[in-house]
């Protein structure tokens, strides 16, 4: 498969099928971004489209200062933040209990139930950052970005991704106190 930048550059010089490629390299990726951000399948989906229209019609202009990986993940998570906050703005924030819950053995049923509840108890707790803490935190924790990588996705400087990073983190354990 050819590079992305080789496949911009194809693209801007008129083969328009060329996106079609890049779409289907990182569909999964930004639908998965998507959804840590807003935790809701359809509109995970309509968020990762939304992300591909607007790459599509900036492609023209894009001038490959960043990657074109970081530049999607970018478009991503400004449209999530722009979601939540627009979602937030229609509905009240949910509060969600603590679960407490003994450890259970490993490889038994009960087990398999407390990692699913665990994973919920998380899903709920990121959920509750404030957006650039979650993004920061998702592009750390789940997609292995670099802080500097990190940076440019966001648009704030290193040390603004360390000290969001710092504070989800203080945060998150907090809000999982009950299980760690």
């Amino acid at each position: 498969m050819p590079e992305d930048h080789e496949l911009v550059k194809r693209f801007q010089n008129g083969e328009e099928g060329c996106f079609d490629e890049l779409v289907k390299k990182y569909q999964n990726k930004i639908y998965a971004l998507a959804y840590r951000m807003v935790h809701n399948s359809e509109d995970a989906w309509d968020l990762a489209q939304d992300t591909f229209v607007h790459a599509y019609h900036g492609l023209a202009k894009f001038k490959e200062k960043s990657t074109f990986y970081t530049w999607l993940y970018r478009i991503c998570i400004n449209l999530c933040i722009n979601f939540i906050r627009l979602r937030r703005t229609k509905s009240p924030p949910q509060t969600n209990e603590s679960i407490v819950m003994n450890t259970p053995a490993r490889n038994t049923p009960e087990s398999d139930f407390y990692q699913s509840v665990l994973k919920t108890a998380l899903a709920t707790a990121i959920g509750q950052l404030p957006e650039k803490q979650r993004a920061v935190f998702l592009l750390r924790q789940y997609e292995g970005l670099k802080n500097e990588e990190i940076a440019k996705v966001v648009g704030c400087s290193v040390g603004a991704v360390k000290t969001h990073y710092f504070y989800a983190i203080k945060r998150l354990r907090n809000l999982l106190q009950d299980w760690v």
